[in-house]
């Protein structure tokens, strides 16, 4: 994420922040794998995580939220909700309405904070209520 990308999603997230210090990890791949598998049971998906992940995530209710790419064969039955224009150039997920989780160099990051999920998932609320 470049840095004029990653300051805009801090700002984004300043009022949430405000509300109280998130909790933050940092996971390795297999780390994050038993994390989908064993702690999540609701995500939205805004673009395509890897197919490893994916394949955490293929019992869950599931939201993809993508351009133009195909939904993977993991997200079978998932909802799909379509922004439109090119494919997604990046990927992360909100779960169970208090986790946001984005890679973050070869780890990822996961912050439980159910401020930080709502507002993230404000900004996806009209395009989500329209989805198929």
């Amino acid at each position: 994420m470049r840095a004029g990308k990653l300051f805009s999603l801090l700002l984004a997230l300043a009022p949430a922040l405000a509300q109280g210090l998130p909790q933050v990890r940092e996971l390795a791949g297999r780390e994050l794998y038993w994390f989908l598998v064993n702690r999540v049971q609701e995500a939205v998906v805004v673009g395509l995580p890897p197919a490893s992940l994916g394949e955490a995530l293929k019992e869950k209710r599931l939201t993809l939220v993508l351009g133009r790419e195909a939904p993977p064969s993991w997200a079978r039955g998932a909802k799909v909700v379509r922004l439109g224009g090119s494919p997604m150039a990046g990927w992360f997920l909100l779960a169970d309405g208090r986790f946001f989780v984005a890679p973050k160099g070869e780890a990822f990051v996961v912050v439980e904070s159910r401020e930080v999920a709502a507002t993230l998932y404000g900004y996806f609320a009209v395009a989500l209520a329209g989805g198929k």
